[in-house]
């Protein structure tokens, strides 16, 4: 049986020997390694939720425990960067990502109760030495992320396993007590992580219909065959430095991007970002000192790779080619400070991202998807055993 679902992504089953089911994202197939079988449907989904108010027994003799402080931010970026070097190129997250995540989620300044803070959206999991193996970002309503550290993955796939079913157990939890049970949970998965995609559909979860992400990866080298810079002698490319320039970058980005919850003052804590660094933060600027395009670079030194996150223009300068000028800028300069490879992600459904982003020499290496506690398919049996 081949399910269709939206982006190219199609999941087969087949019953005559048996498989697991491959998900298929394009030109690439995807075998999960759980023991989820054709011939087996997954568990109708219902993830108990699991009450974890401070440090728990985790599985593997290990434990769990909520986020406590920026120390916990730096070592789940070591985690991250451990495993982005194992992955590489098909990468889920890169560690810029976790600072980016953390400036927006744990402000201060916002009002209760639309602040959740850090340690109720994140939790750790933690091996017999007291150091991450593994975590879960929570995001209300209802959205997980999360990682598992390469030892995990590569001692015991079993205990990988584990410890996402736990993940799934907490954040079924938080989506009722913070989520206000609004939607369903819904994890997010790279589909060339087979160990968390085979976990995820033993749980019962399903391929949701609707694009996911797509992780663009290159190494730095192809900066060689860029074009040179050519802005208008109007434009130029600036540092973001004084408060008048993040005022006009919070600006901009509030145009291009409308859901935006960005402000002044939470941007100027970016500062205190493990790997935030101001020769990566640029904006091409107008005479008058309007921001017309943005990109902001976040350089791992352990891996050599920088991120570009976030990467906005204004709405009224589009089709003027500053997307591929700012992020040019931006990866030339984390060259110059050592970095060798790059990646960005980017929304399945944006074209012109994709475009943006091929256009720099890039390339697709991963594909990012959401699974779902409640199946998206009109087929009840979409999912299930083959029957033909």
């Amino acid at each position: 049986m081949r399910t269709a679902l939206p982006a190219g992504i199609t999941v087969t089953t087949c019953a005559a020997d048996g498989a697991n089911p491959t998900y298929d994202f394009g030109a690439r197939a995807y075998r999960p390694i759980s023991g989820y079988r054709a011939g087996r449907r997954p568990t109708t989904a219902r993830v108990e939720p699991a009450r974890h108010n401070g440090t728990v027994v985790a599985s593997g003799g290990g434990s769990s425990r909520p986020w406590a402080s920026r120390e916990d931010t730096r070592a789940l970026q070591r985690l991250v960067s451990a495993r982005l070097a194992c992955d590489w190129p098909a990468v889920r997250f890169h560690p810029g990502d976790l600072d980016w995540w953390a400036l927006q989620a744990d402000d201060p300044l916002s009002p209760l109760p639309e602040r959740v803070r850090l340690s109720e959206r994140v939790r750790l999991w933690l091996g017999p030495d007291g150091k991450p193996v593994a975590y879960a970002w929570f995001s209300p309503p209802a959205d997980l992320d999360f990682l598992i550290g390469p030892s995990n993955l590569g001692d015991d796939p079993r205990r990988a396993e584990g410890h996402i079913h736990e993940m799934l157990a907490w954040a079924e939890e938080r989506r009722v007590t913070i989520g206000r049970d609004v939607e369903p949970l819904r994890a997010w998965i790279a589909a060339e992580d087979r160990t968390s995609m085979g976990a995820i559909v033993a749980a019962g979860f399903h391929p949701e219909a609707r694009p996911g992400y797509v992780q663009f990866t290159g190494d730095l080298v192809l900066a060689d065959g860029w074009p040179a810079p050519a802005l208008p002698a109007s434009l130029g490319v600036l540092e973001l430095r004084t408060d008048d320039h993040i005022a006009a970058r919070v600006a901009c980005g509030r145009a291009a991007f409308p859901r935006s919850t960005m402000t002044v003052e939470r941007y100027r804590r970016i500062h205190d970002a493990w790997l935030y660094r101001t020769e990566l933060d640029l904006q091409i600027v107008t005479g008058d000192g309007v921001v017309v395009a943005f990109a902001l670079g976040w350089l791992d030194a352990a891996t050599g790779s920088v991120e570009l996150e976030p990467v906005g223009v204004h709405p009224d300068w589009h089709r003027h080619g500053l997307g591929g000028e700012i992020c040019r800028a931006v990866l030339r300069a984390a060259r110059r400070l050592g970095a060798t490879r790059a990646m960005v992600s980017s929304e399945r459904a944006n074209d012109a991202a994709l475009s943006l982003y091929s256009s720099l020499g890039l390339e697709i290496t991963t594909e990012i998807v959401a699974f779902t506690t409640t199946s998206t398919a009109t087929d009840p049996m979409a999912y299930g055993p083959a029957t033909s």
